[in-house]
């Protein structure tokens, strides 16, 4: 008797659990056009629970009312709406986002750069973030799309396990050019960890040398970019001091 009442009672606060919040059935969409919105973030801040829109922009969510939904697209302003008892009586309901119009500079094009350093450009700019925030609400980030690097997806193991995905990685222009991509952008950092720990001004001060002998000097120590993004700025100075005495031998005798 006291099994069957235990059990009577674990069943009806599992109900009056389950009762606290119902699906919301949604569809995200284009404000201006109406346009579906497909993979927008949808976010129960109230609950922590996070979804997002399939391919008919359209998504389910438990909340209650009082939640807070905030709903956010790449492109468009991130908003929030609070959910009240309405929304459980409809089948679908719609929530537009407009777009995060960003108003650029006025630019004269004249001969453009290379392909290589207009894709750096590119890359190099920095929009401002004009997109909705809520006071002590986490942002909503979009998870960046992994580029796979060469040496996996060619595992052998790799292969056997993920046949397809192994020819797609391999054969595929989009995935061959995010490659590029990421390489430009390695390059692109050891060029510029490069240039701070190794500038004239620091190798002057510490070899007391100046002018054509200072240019000299810097060009007879030919440390390679990739060298100086990843030693520390110590080992480099060691191995500059210890090329200095050589140097001012034969820059002598020159």
């Amino acid at each position: 008797m006291v099994r069957v009442a235990i059990t009577t009672l674990f069943v009806l606060c599992c109900l009056a659990v389950f009762g606290q919040r119902k699906y919301v059935y949604g569809v995200v969409l284009d404000s201006a056009s109406k346009e579906i919105l497909i993979g927008a973030h949808i976010q129960n801040i109230n609950a922590g629970n996070l979804t997002s829109t399939n391919e008919r922009g359209a998504f389910k969510l438990p909340a209650k009312v009082g939640d807070t939904l905030v709903i956010s697209s790449v492109g468009y302003k991130t908003l929030a709406w609070v959910a009240d008892s309405t929304w459980f009586d409809e089948e679908e309901i719609e929530f537009a986002l407009p777009s995060n119009t960003i108003y650029l500079d006025e630019v004269i094009v004249g001969k453009l750069p290379e392909y290589v350093r207009f894709k750096e450009l590119i890359l190099e700019e920095q929009a401002e973030d004009t997109s909705f925030q809520i006071f002590g609400v986490p942002r909503v980030v979009m998870d960046p799309y992994p580029v796979v690097e060469k040496r996996e997806f060619m595992n052998p193991l790799h292969a056997v396990l993920h046949p397809i995905s192994t020819i797609h990685y391999s054969v595929s222009k989009k995935e061959k050019e995010k490659r590029k991509m990421q390489q430009i952008r390695r390059t692109k950092y050891a060029t510029e960890s490069a240039r701070q720990k190794f500038t004239r001004e620091w190798v002057s001060e510490n070899t007391k040398l100046s002018g054509d002998k200072l240019t000299s000097f810097i060009d007879y120590c030919n440390f390679t970019d990739e060298y100086l993004a990843t030693s520390s700025r110590f080992a480099i100075y060691e191995l500059m001091m210890d090329l200095l005495p050589e140097f001012l031998e034969k820059y002598e005798d020159s």
